[in-house]
């Protein structure tokens, strides 16, 4: 068995490289908690994680905290737009289910209007996954990443499910690993970036990409 010293301790192997990534999704992953306290922010911090891990899936990241603040800087107006908009949408769609229960109305009337909110609310999961990747990667306005996050989580079903499904395991782990959860949101989100950028190279084609050098 030949074992090269020199070739295991190349910056350039794949594990010196594997680990790399996975110290800087660490590092990404403490910066959108710092960033995400006040909680109005969680939206830019968010969309400066997803700008750091699409770059990750194309080995294009650069600096961990040059690249998350230039996101976070030029993207803060909307992103906090819509995570407060998203935000609105989703509590109402939430209290709406959870008051069915309490719907003066016969067992068959409110189990169709039941079915219709878990129809909206898969929706609207399907929409807002895509919101934040989108914005990171995209110049669009509010109603052009509304509008384009509906097509691609609608129109790519089985990747969108997949993405939901990858957050759901993540999830799972940092249900029973709590203290490490921005850790888990980073990896959740640098594995399923792989998934958004092979939508994102479908649609938009005639939309400049930002430029997050």
């Amino acid at each position: 068995m030949n074992f090269s010293a020199n070739g295991f301790f190349n910056p350039e192997n794949r594990f010196w490289v594997f680990m790399e990534k996975m110290m800087n999704l660490c590092v990404i992953g403490f910066l959108w908690l710092l960033f995400s306290l006040p909680v109005i922010t969680i939206g830019a911090s968010t969309t400066a994680l997803f700008s750091y891990t699409l770059k990750l899936t194309r080995n294009e990241e650069g600096y961990i905290f040059k690249s998350f603040w230039k996101s976070f800087r030029e993207n803060f107006v909307l992103s906090t737009v819509i995570w407060l908009a998203a935000a609105a949408v989703g509590g109402f769609l939430m209290t709406d289910l959870y008051a069915c229960q309490f719907l003066p109305v016969n067992g068959m009337i409110r189990w169709g209007i039941r079915v219709i909110l878990v129809s909206l609310l898969f929706v609207y999961f399907l929409t807002v996954i895509y919101l934040f990747p989108l914005i990171a990667s995209f110049r669009v306005s509010f109603k052009k990443a509304v509008g384009s996050a509906l097509v691609m989580g609608v129109g790519n079903l089985y990747v969108s499910v997949t993405i939901l499904v990858i957050y759901g395991i993540f999830g799972v782990i940092a249900w029973f690993l709590p203290v490490l959860f921005m850790v888990w949101l980073a990896l959740a989100c640098y594995f399923a970036s792989h998934f958004f950028y092979s939508v994102f190279e479908r649609y938009l084609p005639e939309v400049d990409k930002i430029s997050n050098q």
